[in-house]
């Protein structure tokens, strides 16, 4: 710990260390799968 603050490097709990933003390469993956999910869908309820 000390050699943390020596340093001034922020001392985080894990529940701090864990949480995080949304960044563009997540967005883009989460909406290209949603996408796709619904495109499998939609294929799947055609074609039945």
């Amino acid at each position: 710990m000390v050699w943390k603050r020596f340093f001034a490097a922020p001392v985080l709990t894990p529940v701090q260390s864990r949480q995080g933003f949304l960044d563009p390469p997540v967005l883009v993956v989460l909406v290209t799968s949603i996408v796709l999910a619904c495109l499998a869908f939609g294929v799947a309820w055609l074609t039945n």
